[in-house]
């Protein structure tokens, strides 16, 4: 990554953002039990429920999540290797099965180029960490294509047939699409397999050349990201060309307005969850020695992930080691809610809309599948209670317990 050295001033502007602005960075303290149980409907308004099709062969699995594109509702059944497609109105387009494509193929929804992607290893060849990454070092060779498959789906096209493709550069290195003509790359990798020990832990590509680069690291022995990989994570916001940052063993969320970097918030750990300076300093023998760390230590800190803020709220997630936490953080009295202990109420159906997984988010709104057979329920006891008049025919109808429904809803901005 040599093409940054011709950039003193950005190598200088990395190395001193940690330091520089820490004292005008809010804070957001993650007390050791966070607070007790609060209301649903303290957060979250705007429900709409949105019934879908019924067919006969259709239920909703224990594992699945949903995009919304732009003409669609993708429901990704992941035990039944599926694609349930519904237009916005709810009306059953097409199921869509993958199951042929093999173990390691799963689908992901592409935005930039409206259409859903399925990139995998070839399962005639078994690789390790290690050819891999000699792979993604020498990606222009025309042969290291022979090690992974690529299919795609083009929402475009309403024939919706999953159509075999030749993987490309971006596939290979990881790289997603940023914004305009711009890619970026968040893949955090150490080995003695690099010749030049300077990287950066997020960078920006233009035309397949590297353009910026942030958080210098050394590529080839940094203590913190030996024995293991890790990336940053990159989160729109409502507002075009506004991202927030966020990177693995650091505590502090980062806007990004354009290609300009600035530090926004810090999130404040207990000391039960906090990494011992040791970690950063002490490195890792091997990845069973760093395995072991990761057990015996899963409540510790890892990375901020998912991070989405509104006037009155911030909706976030923390992965630990071993763990996986959602969190709400009320801005106006300074106080964090697990998600876990945020319970629904009768003005909300009972149903249960913010949760660790599942859930998406299309601009200021999100989106989850709910069964059938819960609102079932809910009507069934709560005669006073009117049924929202999208639901009624539905309702009717007797929908099995498992017919998926589409639940919308808003963080509350008032």
């Amino acid at each position: 990554m040599r093409t940054c050295l011709f950039y003193p001033p950005l190598l200088l502007y990395c190395l001193l953002i940690p330091a520089f602005g820490q004292s005008q960075v809010q804070k957001i303290y993650l007390h050791p039990k966070a607070t007790g149980s609060e209301k649903q409907s303290k957060f979250v308004d705007s429900i709409r429920l949105i019934p879908l099709e019924i067919k006969e062969d259709i239920e909703l699995t224990a594992y699945n999540s949903i995009d919304v594109t732009k003409d669609y509702f993708l429901i990704k059944d992941y035990t039944g290797k599926r694609i349930l497609l519904y237009s916005k109105n709810g009306k059953f387009i097409k199921k869509i099965s993958y199951k042929k494509l093999g173990e390691s193929f799963y689908p992901l929804y592409d935005e930039y180029g409206e259409r859903v992607v399925f990139f995998g290893n070839n399962k005639n060849y078994s690789l390790t960490s290690r050819d891999r990454l000699k792979i993604m070092l020498d990606w222009s060779n025309p042969r290291n294509k022979k090690y992974f498959k690529k299919y795609t789906i083009d929402l475009n096209d309403t024939s919706f047939t999953i159509k075999k493709e030749i993987p490309d550069e971006n596939d290979i290195i990881h790289a997603y699409h940023y914004y305009d003509d711009l890619y970026w790359r968040g893949q955090i990798i150490t080995s003695e397999l690099y010749k030049d020990s300077l990287d950066y832990e997020f960078k920006i590509y233009k035309n397949n050349k590297l353009v910026k680069g942030f958080f210098p690291y050394n590529h080839i022995n940094e203590t913190r990201f030996l024995n293991t990989e890790e990336s940053v994570d990159v989160n729109k916001t409502d507002t075009p060309y506004i991202h927030f940052i966020t990177r693995p063993f650091y505590d502090t969320i980062y806007k990004m307005i354009n290609d300009s970097l600035f530090p926004a918030y810090q999130l404040v750990l207990p000391l039960e969850n906090s990494l011992p300076p040791s970690f950063f300093i002490k490195p890792s023998k091997n990845k069973t020695e760093r395995d072991n760390f990761k057990r015996n230590n899963g409540w510790m800190f890892q990375q901020v992930q998912n991070f989405y803020e509104t006037p009155r709220f911030i909706y976030f997630s923390v992965g630990y080691l071993s763990h996986y936490e959602s969190y709400i953080y009320q801005k106006q009295n300074n106080i964090t809610y697990k998600i876990k202990n945020i319970k629904p109420d009768s003005s909300q159906y009972n149903l249960q809309v913010l949760g660790d997984y599942g859930v998406s988010r299309k601009g200021n709104r999100f989106y989850k599948t709910q069964k059938a057979g819960d609102l079932l329920t809910f009507f069934t006891g709560n005669k006073k209670v009117p049924v929202p008049k999208e639901l009624e025919s539905f309702l009717k109808s007797n929908p099995h317990a498992t017919t998926p429904v589409i639940v919308e809803f808003k963080l509350k901005n008032e």
